[in-house]
């Protein structure tokens, strides 16, 4: 395995990729369903879609960092779902409160202003984060009590 700091970088990479992938999906797929989701452009901008798949692998690097792996709690689906939540707070107390309250546009999506932006917020980073923890496959010596 190819290591960084305790960090399996082959699988960070995938798992990273392949959550952001299905973060993408699940908005896409259920667009609409109960007023959710359908908010990400997808493959219309080709742009964003790359630098949503760049900053899903990124975004996966703390969670894969040995000291916060061991620290959540359970099995590697489990430790996903507590990461994408504490995520999507970061992202929303941080970015989208701060950096949308002070008129960084980008950062205005992160702060819906509906109930089904900010359930489906929730979701997709929840989404996110079972497939980051099912798919990351950390070092065997990350894996200490």
């Amino acid at each position: 395995m190819r290591t960084f700091k305790g960090i399996n970088t082959k699988s960070l990479v995938a798992a990273g990729f392949v959550a952001g992938w299905m973060m993408y999906f699940v908005d896409h797929y259920f667009k609409g369903m109960l007023g959710l989701f359908g908010f990400f452009p997808g493959l219309n901008d080709w742009g964003w879609m790359v630098a949503h798949h760049v900053e899903s692998i990124i975004f996966a690097i703390p969670f894969a960092w040995p000291w916060m792996y061991n620290k959540l709690p359970g099995a590697g689906w489990l430790k996903g779902i507590v990461y994408g939540f504490l995520w999507w707070l970061v992202l929303l107390l941080i970015a989208g409160s701060i950096a949308g309250a002070l008129g960084a546009t980008i950062f205005q999506q992160m702060a819906p202003s509906s109930a089904a932006g900010f359930i489906s917020n929730i979701l997709l980073h929840v989404i996110w984060g079972v497939f980051l923890g099912v798919l990351y496959n950390p070092e065997e010596q990350t894996l200490r009590s």
